[in-house]
């Protein structure tokens, strides 16, 4: 079985769920965080011979490590509905064991899985801008200007990470397993994006660029969150292909 985790209000990972269907990933299923969050019943250890995870669902279906080929791994968060009956003031402690928890059961699913969850992120690892700029400038790809001070605002623990203002088209290049999909580009450009992703070791990335006069692309950004409908049925193809490989070996 293939897992797609996401939030149920996930439109590119249900998109992505949907075209991994018709691409002969069966069974294929959409566990929305949601569903984790009211789990009648988890089993999760860790011991020299391995882990392994069982989860049963409010509806009687089981999710087990042992079961499971391949993750397309969209959680960004514990779900919120797990805080409910946690008296207030002791929320934020249990927010910081069930991370976690989080963390330990996903990484005990099987390879392949885009993206591991790291101790910052459970869907990959947050970087901050500065990053972000860094790695690119690194990988050989033109990079925007990046200033920050101690006047600065803190930047939090935003998902996507640019250093531009919010509203400036951007173009995003996808990156899955060493390709790349999305809108045409330069060579040098994807070819930067590649060496992104290795630098970074993300599997599934988003880098995003503006565009000025004479096609100059310029990294302004990049997410481990990104959407995944602009990399249309390519992107697709390279996902279902990057999920169906077996560990090891050939899909």
């Amino acid at each position: 079985m293939w897992l797609v985790l996401c939030a149920s209000t996930d439109l590119s990972a249900i998109w992505a769920y949907e075209g991994l269907k018709k691409r002969g990933l069966d069974p294929i299923r959409l566990v929305p965080t949601e569903a984790l969050a009211q789990g009648v019943r988890w089993e999760h250890r860790v011991g020299a011979d391995g882990a392994c995870v069982d989860i049963t669902l409010a509806d009687g279906s089981r999710i087990r490590n042992t079961g499971v080929r391949g993750v397309l791994n969209r959680i960004l968060y514990v779900p919120p509905g797990s805080l409910l009956l946690i008296h207030p003031p002791d929320r934020d402690y249990v927010m910081e064991e069930l991370g976690t928890f989080f963390l330990s059961w996903l990484y005990a699913m099987p390879q392949p899985m885009l993206n591991r969850p790291t101790p910052l992120g459970l869907s990959g690892q947050w970087r901050h801008a500065s990053e972000w700029v860094c790695l690119a400038s690194r990988a050989g790809l033109p990079t925007a200007d990046y200033r920050q001070s101690s006047h600065d605002l803190s930047q939090g623990m935003s998902i996507a990470t640019r250093v531009v203002p919010p509203g400036t088209p951007t173009r995003t290049v996808l990156v899955v397993d060493g390709q790349v999909a999305g809108p045409p580009a330069p060579v040098h450009i994807l070819e930067g994006c590649l060496r992104l992703g290795a630098l970074s070791k993300t599997l599934l990335l988003g880098a995003e660029f503006t565009v000025g006069p004479g096609d100059r692309w310029t990294f302004v950004g990049a997410t481990t969150h990104p959407d995944l409908r602009p990399g249309g049925k390519r992107f697709l193809d390279l996902l279902a292909r990057a999920l169906a490989v077996e560990p090891g070996g050939e899909s």
